[in-house]
């Protein structure tokens, strides 16, 4: 199982060797995520969040490129890094109140402009190899020719040049979104990595119940873009998007078991042949 959580006994040993003021007892609590192993680790010196990826990982996923990223960014968007040690990611506990709702458009806009304008991280973000890595993964018996054709058909056309090339974080909803004060901080940083500030709005997009148009306008004021052009540019990922979304729902099918990824990834599919029959519509006209 990709995400099954495996001992805490490693962190234990890590915590003593490198936060020697941690209490023994009463010290851990387990933090909910599906790509690793999470915990809160509170010591008298702070709380600090613990990571550990399993053996099985996603394509281009590593703790090593997640500790490199946090290190790049400016404070307070993200966690700051503490160490990276014997396959653990120790992070300093970013404070603040995780809301159950989105932020608003001028704040969250505000807050991926902010991300975008900082320097790049030096790795690109490429979608082909998780769509691969989903089918592989999947039920054999839900994988349909259809979902081939589709995959095929995007590698074919590759993926889009980019827009603007920034640093993504690719993982932007609600329970990542964490209020301090007047600042907005973003946590869980493990896909993060450069791209098209349009595939990040159109993840965006996906991930949340969002007035598109409205995000499109209030980004684009800020970036002083086109929004004529960046719509187009969004549109150009969202089949890629879709397709990673009913991939990623039919791969947890496959792990877990749980009925609600089926409903999920049939909604995405439901979704993603709309989006065709649109394309052809246009294409007609």
């Amino acid at each position: 199982m990709l995400f099954s959580k495996p001992t805490k006994a490693s962190l234990d040993a890590v915590v003593a060797r490198y936060l020697p003021a941690a209490q023994a007892a009463g010290c851990f609590s387990a933090l909910e995520g599906l790509s690793g192993t999470s915990y809160r680790v509170v010591t008298e010196e702070g709380s600090f969040a613990a990571r550990k990826l399993p053996a099985q990982r996603l394509p281009g996923l590593s703790l090593q490129r997640h500790y490199r990223a946090l290190k790049r960014l400016p404070a307070g968007i993200a966690p700051a890094p503490f160490c990276l040690a014997e396959g653990w990611l120790l992070t300093h506990w970013l404070e603040g109140e995780v809301s159950p709702h989105l932020a608003s458009l001028t704040e969250l806009t505000g807050l991926l402009y902010y991300l975008h304008r900082q320097p790049l991280f030096g790795w690109r973000i490429s979608l082909a190899p998780l769509l691969d890595f989903y089918w592989q993964e999947s039920d054999p018996k839900r994988r349909t020719l259809s979902w081939l054709r589709e995959l095929k058909r995007l590698k074919r056309r590759k993926e889009p040049h980019p827009i603007r090339l920034a640093p993504l974080h690719m993982d932007v909803h609600a329970g990542n979104l964490v209020r301090q004060g007047e600042r907005l901080g973003l946590i869980d940083w493990e896909y993060a990595g450069d791209g098209d500030i349009a595939l990040e709005l159109a993840a965006v997009q996906a991930a949340n119940t969002v007035d598109s148009e409205a995000l499109l306008v209030h980004y684009a004021t800020q970036a002083s873009l086109c929004v004529e052009a960046l719509r187009r540019q969004v549109s150009r990922w969202e089949p890629w998007i879709t397709l990673l979304m009913a991939s990623w729902y039919e791969c947890r099918w496959q792990q877990t078991g749980e009925q609600h990824f089926i409903t999920l990834a049939d909604d995405a599919w439901c979704a993603l042949r709309a989006m065709k029959h649109q394309e052809r519509v246009l294409w007609a006209q």
